[in-house]
C-alpha cells in the first residue's frame, strides 16, 4: 500500500512539472523502486506463498492422517471391547453352567448320603435295641432263675415299691412291659 501510495506521488510530481533534477532523481528512485519489486520482492513473495500452501497442505494431510489414525483406533478399541465383552459373557454363561451342574450332582450326592447315613443309623440303632432286648431278656432269665419265680408275679406282688410302672399281661405272665 505504501509502495503504490509513493508511485502516485512520485507521478504526480513528475506531471505537475517539479524542477528537472527532482524529477529526474524521483524517477531514478521510482525505477530502483520498482526494480527492487520486480526482482526481488515479487519473487519471495511468490516463493513464500508457495510455502504457506505447500505448510497448508501438510497441515491437510496432517491433519487426515490424525484423524485417520483416531478413528482407526477407536474403531480397533471398540472391536476389542465388544470381544472382551462377548468372551467375559460366554465365561460367565459357562461358570454359571458349571455351577448349577456340581450343586446339582452336590446335593444329589448330599441326599444320597444322608438316605444312607439314615439306613445306617436306623440299622444301627436297630441292631443294638435288639441286642438290649436280648440282653434285658437274659438278664430277666437269670433273674427269674436265681430267684425262682416269674418277674411279671413279682411285679404283681411289689408294684406298690418301685420306681415307675411295671404292667403285665394278666392272661400271659410271660409278657412283662416296663415303663
Amino acid at each position: 500500500m505504501r509502495t503504490s501510495l509513493m508511485i502516485v506521488f512520485a507521478l504526480y510530481l513528475s506531471l505537475t512539472g517539479a524542477n528537472n533534477p527532482a524529477t529526474k532523481m524521483m524517477k531514478e528512485n521510482i525505477e530502483d523502486i520498482s526494480r527492487f519489486l520486480k526482482l526481488e520482492l515479487v519473487p519471495d513473495v511468490k516463493i513464500n506463498n508457495g510455502h504457506i500452501e505447500d505448510n497448508f497442505n501438510l497441515t491437510i494431510k496432517t491433519a487426515n492422517n490424525i484423524m485417520d489414525y483416531v478413528e482407526r483406533s477407536m474403531t480397533e478399541t471398540a472391536d476389542k471391547v465388544q470381544k472382551t465383552f462377548e468372551t467375559m459373557a460366554s465365561n460367565i454363561t459357562q461358570n454359571l453352567e458349571e455351577i448349577m451342574q456340581k450343586s446339582s450332582s452336590n446335593l444329589n450326592a448330599l441326599q444320597k448320603l444322608t438316605i444312607d447315613n439314615e439306613l445306617a443309623i436306623a440299622n444301627d440303632f436297630t441292631t443294638k435295641l435288639n441286642n438290649l432286648v436280648a440282653k434285658i431278656d437274659t438278664r430277666m432269665k437269670q433273674h427269674e432263675d436265681f430267684i425262682t419265680t416269674s418277674v411279671a408275679v413279682c411285679a404283681e406282688a411289689f408294684s406298690h415299691m418301685s420306681r415307675g410302672t411295671v404292667k403285665y399281661a394278666s392272661l400271659f405272665l410271660n409278657s412283662v412291659l416296663i415303663k
